[in-house]
């Protein structure tokens, strides 16, 4: 059985193929985050960390969860040279780029393109697999149409992970057509309700992807809340 649990904004832990991964581990600081570091780390060990870019609301404590923990961080290569600078371990760092893959901890990471901004290297997206699942995230993206090659490549996808919030990132109508695009078991939506500017609750992604894709399990999370797949 796999878990997804929601940690507020674009942070996840995930649990999958018997390892535990962090994806954008915005913890300290993070209004809709409800564990602290302490508190995630009596879960159990990180085995894997996944930043999609360097903002500070997705970088987060990864470092720090690398460093304390000794978890593998998988990046894009400039995020991981500014890893190592601060402290992060060498052989413990996947510096890659979009469209290449990595095996680590028992599972399948691969680095999709997403279409936002960052300071250094470029964002991305990770398609996660491992024990015949396949799990999407996003990161902060645009709606775009290259997204239906995900689950060509990579799917059918047990899961999608969307931003929905608006402003920084697609909004519920685009998010609700990139779920058309992708067509997952489930979706959970992500990215919203943080800031004032950001969409401030699910309900009109979810009744868009009703009308569009009945078939689609949309999983609306409060943070702290796990999802098993």
């Amino acid at each position: 059985m796999a878990r997804a649990l929601w940690l507020g904004h674009a942070a996840f832990l995930l649990e999958l193929g018997g390892s535990k991964l962090l994806i954008d581990p915005w913890i300290t600081g993070n209004p809709s985050c409800p564990l602290t570091l302490d508190e995630i780390r009596d879960v159990g060990k990180v085995d894997v960390v996944c930043v999609s870019h360097d903002h500070a609301d997705h970088l987060g404590d990864a470092f720090e969860v690398c460093r304390k923990q000794g978890a593998k961080l998988v990046c894009v290569y400039e995020v991981g040279v500014k890893a190592q600078e601060e402290g992060v371990k060498p052989e413990d760092i996947y510096g890659m780029n979009v469209g290449g893959t990595i095996e680590v901890s028992g599972l399948k990471i691969t680095l999709v393109p997403a279409l936002h901004s960052c300071s250094v290297g470029v964002p991305v997206g990770f398609v996660v697999r491992g024990e015949g699942k396949a799990v999407y995230h996003a990161g902060d993206t645009a709606l775009f149409g290259d997204m239906a090659l995900v689950p060509r490549l990579y799917g059918p996808l047990d899961l999608a992970l969307l931003p929905i919030g608006g402003f920084y990132t697609m909004g519920p109508l685009e998010a609700a057509e990139a779920v058309e695009l992708l067509r997952p078991k489930a979706v959970i939506p992500m990215h919203y309700a943080t800031f004032p500017v950001l969409v401030q609750d699910a309900g009109e992604f979810v009744r868009l992807v009703h009308q569009k894709c009945p078939d689609v399990e949309v999983v609306v999370l409060r943070p702290g809340e796990t999802y098993e797949f």
